[in-house]
């Protein structure tokens, strides 16, 4: 007579059911368990349907961690995923590395993060007698996704051509270090495709013939990949001669937000959930501002005292005049999900999280100073690399 394991085993339907209830952390411990099982989790419509199973739990699924990089991570080619579940224990802060050969990239920089894909800057280790604008050339953005085999990634080179330049289209090309690149990566549509979207400063190489002359000056271009077409397209736009490069924020749309301003002090732009989230100032008491869907508008969607704050025994009192805090990021959450909405902040070398409804505030890990990048991580079984 068979045991109800055994049922279970033989019966793939059931079996499969089971395992798209899973959280992904654990499929994937799952794969070892036999190549049944492999098999089933490796197949891509079981993965797609795995997160079409989350999508309909939370209709848009909250990050459950952070991904943090110093920046002595991006030379050591790593970053570390802090979950929101832990409590002052830097045990359960996860170190992975970027670079799967991990000699191969001199070092590899997070840049942005989408549904659980993340899109990285790795430079490659030079080699004797190269130049600094041909260690660029060999630069490349890398798509991954770090709960799944660091077989399943893409590389993309960088667009070094510009179709604008008046003396010749491959006289301008992107700085590294001045640009920003955002992936936009929906995991419902199907089939599987991305954008990414590069917005930066682009000048002649250094030593060029025009550039000795200051015939070509630094200009600012927008570029498009789309994993449909497989090339860069340009992005025609009437951009201000003196436009400098600005943070900004995937949202939806393919649509950044300037967080430049002059006028006010901008502690915090970013994207959770499909809404933009605006924090203008640097007290203690201050309003969480969130973009109209139609983008038509700001509205003061939250008010934040941290007066109020305490670590579930005492009150606590910060003094942000001699040492101020950083806002990492804003956790947004439904009225119907166990978890309440919340600031990740930094402070005295500590990530901390607080609920903007019981006001209490937990220590997630320790770090020496501000990290370098912050971004939300949700994890998925989705990958756009070979399957």
């Amino acid at each position: 007579m068979e045991s109800p394991c055994d049922t279970v085993i033989q019966d793939m339907d059931l079996l499969t059911e089971i395992l798209l209830r899973l959280p992904v952390k654990q499929v994937i411990q799952c794969k070892c368990v036999c190549k049944k099982w492999l098999s089933i989790i490796s197949n891509p419509k079981f993965r797609y349907s795995h997160t079409c199973h989350l999508y309909g739990k939370y209709n848009i699924p909250p990050p459950t961690a952070l991904l943090v990089q110093n920046f002595g991570d991006t030379k050591a080619k790593r970053a570390s995923i802090v979950p929101f579940h832990t409590n002052n224990n830097n045990a359960n802060k996860i170190f992975f590395h970027l670079d799967p050969d991990r000699r191969k990239y001199m070092s590899s920089t997070i840049i942005h993060s989408c549904n659980g894909l993340l899109l990285c800057n790795v430079t490659p280790t030079p080699h004797s007698g190269l130049t600094t604008f041909e260690i660029r050339l060999e630069s490349h953005f890398r798509i991954c996704n770090p709960a799944v085999s660091n077989d399943h990634c893409v590389y993309l080179d960088y667009p070094l051509g510009d179709v604008d330049s008046p003396c010749n289209e491959d006289f301008y090309i992107f700085d590294p270090l001045n640009l920003k690149a955002y992936l936009v990566f929906e995991p419902l549509k199907q089939p599987l495709s991305y954008k990414v979207i590069l917005f930066g400063e682009m000048e002649a190489p250094f030593g060029h013939y025009y550039s000795r002359l200051n015939q070509l000056k630094p200009r600012i271009g927008i570029r498009l990949y789309s994993s449909e077409t497989s090339c860069w397209s340009s992005v025609v736009c009437n951009l201000p001669n003196d436009l400098r490069v600005p943070e900004g924020v995937y949202c939806n749309v393919p649509a950044c937000v300037d967080s430049d301003s002059e006028l006010l002090c901008v502690k915090y732009l970013g994207e959770c959930k499909g809404r933009l989230h605006l924090i203008l100032s640097d007290s203690l008491e201050f309003d969480i501002w969130e973009l109209e869907e139609d983008y038509s508008s700001w509205v003061a969607r939250y008010r934040v005292n941290l007066n109020r704050m305490h670590d579930g025994e005492s009150a606590l009192c910060w003094n942000v005049s001699s040492n101020p805090f950083s806002v990492l990021s804003f956790v947004l959450r439904q009225e119907e999900e166990e978890e309440d909405s919340m600031l990740v902040l930094f402070k005295d070398g500590k990530i901390m999280s607080y609920s903007l409804k019981n006001y209490g505030l937990r220590v997630l890990c320790k770090l020496d100073k501000v990290p370098r990048s912050v971004h939300h991580y949700f994890e998925t079984l989705l990958c756009v690399g070979n399957s």
